[in-house]
């Protein structure tokens, strides 16, 4: 198996939910430290991964995965497991394409993607370069350039209660209308309208019991021109009476122009290595939502295909990690020229 595939591997093992990155982190700062890149592990858990002095490009992926493990395989060239696709297959050709650049460049291992972006709200903090490519699958010859916006809420209802078998308020029934009416908001299935899934409903005391509390948790996106936070006002007042919006995180939504440097860079790549790029607009959000109005230019682009992310059949060949390092390599080749503004 080639270097990136041992990579990719060694930090499958590593199982690393959304909140438990523990011990991923010690097997990626082994690794890092393996390739001859100089490791720093910040106050939240990200893992910075430098060649030289760190350099205007920053390659920044994550470490971090939804919950449930999945047995790690290898077979035919397909590895498996929990994360191949998103995102530590990425992450994996970001650190070997950084081991064999020329340039100095750091790759940024972020916590909390999946979850809060917590790795990412931290990095915030700190002076970012210009140039930034956010490791995220793009079905490898993909280059993401929008992504759409989003939030985390939950619904809470409260009622009175009582014995199941006379007439009472139900919190349950309070949260089914509700769910009926916010997804005439949002139940949109083309990328240019708003969408929301209800992920978890919680409530119940016993089975003769009317239910005094119960909440929903909906994952709400927004496609680029509209802000999450107006359509969440919206929602408030169509909620039924004794319930209330518990919002979580919140991301805007994030468009860049294909001719940008960074996108530019990553097409000029694939071109050169006899690929055909696609721009491709996500579903979903990343850190890059969060990123991109800090740094001069930004894009997404990852081996894998998306189709498999969060799935039980995650799955990337070891050569479309090795076609990701050669793309990161051309990458860096480019954007390391350019003069900083």
């Amino acid at each position: 198996m080639s270097r990136v595939g041992e990579v990719l591997v060694d930090l499958l093992k590593a199982y690393s939910p959304t909140g438990h990155e523990e011990k991923a982190r010690s097997v990626l700062t082994d690794i890092a430290d393996e390739l001859g890149l100089k490791v720093e592990v910040d106050d939240v858990g990200n893992v910075l991964a430098r060649k030289g002095d760190g350099g205007n490009v920053w390659l920044v992926g994550h470490y971090d995965t939804v919950p449930g493990n999945l047995p790690v395989k290898w077979s035919d060239g397909i590895i498996m497991g929990r994360g191949a696709v998103d995102a530590k297959g990425p992450l994996s050709a970001m650190l070997v394409a950084a081991s064999l650049s020329k340039h100095p460049v750091t790759v940024a291992a972020l916590v909390g993607e999946e979850g809060d972006s917590r790795g990412a709200r931290y990095l915030l903090k700190r002076r970012l370069p210009p140039y930034i490519v956010i490791g995220e699958p793009s079905n490898t010859t993909g280059v993401t350039v929008a992504y759409r916006g989003g939030a985390h809420l939950r619904i809470l209802c409260r009622g009175r209660g009582g014995h199941s078998s006379s007439p009472g308020e139900s919190a349950i029934d309070k949260v089914i209308d509700s769910i009926l009416e916010l997804r005439k908001l949002a139940l949109g299935t083309r990328y240019e309208e708003p969408s929301g899934v209800v992920t978890l409903i919680e409530g119940g005391e016993a089975q003769n019991v009317i239910p005094k509390r119960a909440s929903a948790t909906i994952d709400l996106r927004v496609p680029p021109g509209m802000k999450p936070e107006n359509l969440i006002r919206e929602m408030e007042t169509k909620l039924a009476e004794g319930c209330h919006i518990e919002l979580g995180w919140i991301t805007p939504p994030v468009v860049v122009r294909p001719n940008d440097p960074v996108p530019r860079a990553i097409i000029r790549s694939l071109l050169k290595l006899g690929k055909k790029p696609k721009l491709l607009r996500k579903y979903g959000s990343s850190d890059m939502n969060l990123l991109h109005s800090e740094v001069r230019s930004i894009s997404a682009y990852g081996p894998g295909d998306g189709r498999l992310a969060h799935t039980d059949e995650e799955a990337v060949s070891v050569d479309e990690l090795e076609l990701a390092v050669e793309v990161y390599k051309g990458t860096l080749d480019q954007l390391s020229t350019i003069e900083p503004v």
